[in-house]
């Protein structure tokens, strides 16, 4: 029976979380999409290639959204479990808050494990994939100068036009104007053409053409000249800027060169603390989903029975993982500029899941208090007595 209470109350959860996942992914991957728009337009990328950019973000969007949806996720099944009275009837039957809590914290834990991976592997592999085609998709002059029906200027002085481009590559309609010396102006044009790559970089290689020079000596233009050409090779090479040198940052490192850096490392060497401080971060990041579920359970579970609902009991618990999740940021920040600071990055999720354990197994913390503060009060009257 347990067996067959544990998998329903599983289910009831897992089912809300996966849709939190997907709306709330869904909504940050859109916002990612429209940032990395202006590849797709200013570099005359495909729409493949815009899809394939926004996925390589994706793992480090699920870091987000993860604890997040599973946070919602449980507060949705226990407001719906208890306001259909479920609960009220196991609790009835005998069953203890720790088997209703169970199959809610196994989902949590599992979350934890996808999210270590994630933020230890899986998504600075795919932040500095993402930098290496957004560099290279960036510094690929060719392409983004051959684009059909536009004139582009990969240069000061230089513009090209292609009337078409077909999906082999071949160009038609071809025209090149070169005014970097105005004193001596070039225009090509032919009728096709078609990208190369070269030794040294990609070429322009135009058919049945024509290239058209002229000089100019202050207002005066001399007549242009016609050299007819069946082919021409145009370098393109001479635009193109040097491959720079990557260098990752803190996402885009995977977790051994964060805590230690290779020593050629110029960046990691020079931004040491704040590296570790970021690998503190990934891993006090897996203690969150369980911790967001803890609070879940403490507020709803130990509820009694309320005509008027829990939605006091969930603002509470939204208000208090909100909190949590400021100071845990807040404490990154200061642990990069201070290392000593970093055993509060995990006392604080910590002492978070105690707190929110006791609640849960029955401790009344508000009784507690008050039976504090009374002694406090009659110690203190006990020793105004004894002066007087």
């Amino acid at each position: 029976m347990l067996k067959s209470l544990s998998r329903y109350l599983f289910f009831q959860t897992l089912g809300p979380f996966v849709v939190a996942s997907v709306v709330l992914s869904g909504i940050i991957w859109l916002t990612q999409a429209l940032r990395m728009l202006d590849v797709l337009i200013t570099q005359g990328q495909t729409l493949l290639t815009f899809f394939e950019l926004t996925v390589l973000a994706l793992p480090s969007t699920l870091m987000i959204v993860l604890p997040i949806s599973l946070f919602c996720a449980v507060l949705y099944s226990l407001h719906k479990l208890i306001s259909d009275s479920e609960i009220v009837v196991m609790f009835a039957a005998g069953v203890s808050r720790w088997v209703v809590a169970l199959p809610l914290l196994a989902i949590a834990m599992g979350t934890s494990v996808i999210i270590l991976a994630f933020s230890i592997y899986i998504a600075p592999a795919g932040m500095r994939e993402l930098k290496s085609r957004l560099v290279e998709i960036r510094s690929d002059v060719a392409t983004a100068m051959i684009r059909e029906g536009t004139f582009s200027n990969p240069a000061t002085g230089l513009t090209v036009f292609v009337r078409e481009r077909a999906a082999d590559g071949t160009t038609y309609g071809v025209l090149v104007h070169d005014g970097r010396i105005p004193s001596a102006p070039v225009t090509y044009m032919a009728e096709t053409g078609s990208l190369v790559r070269g030794p040294n970089g990609p070429l322009l290689v135009m058919f049945n053409g024509n290239i058209q020079r002229a000089s100019r000596s202050g207002t005066e233009t001399s007549a242009a000249t016609f050299l007819y050409f069946d082919k021409y090779t145009y370098d393109l090479s001479q635009y193109m800027e040097d491959e720079p040198t990557l260098s990752y940052e803190g996402r885009e490192r995977y977790f051994h060169e964060l805590v230690n850096p290779a020593s050629d490392d110029l960046y990691g060497q020079q931004n040491r603390d704040k590296l570790l401080a970021d690998a503190h971060e990934r891993l006090v990041e897996g203690f969150y989903p369980v911790m967001l579920t803890l609070i879940g359970l403490a507020a709803l579970l130990p509820a009694p029975f309320n005509r008027r609902g829990y939605a006091s009991r969930m603002a509470t618990a939204a208000a208090m993982a909100l909190t949590v999740r400021i100071l845990g940021f807040a404490l990154s920040n200061a642990v990069g500029n201070n290392l000593a600071l970093a055993p509060l990055m995990y006392i604080l999720p910590i002492a978070v899941c105690g707190i929110c354990l006791a609640v849960i197994a029955g401790v009344r913390f508000d009784i507690l208090w008050r039976r504090l503060s009374r002694r406090i009060l009659s110690g203190r009257a006990g020793q105004s007595g004894a002066a007087r």
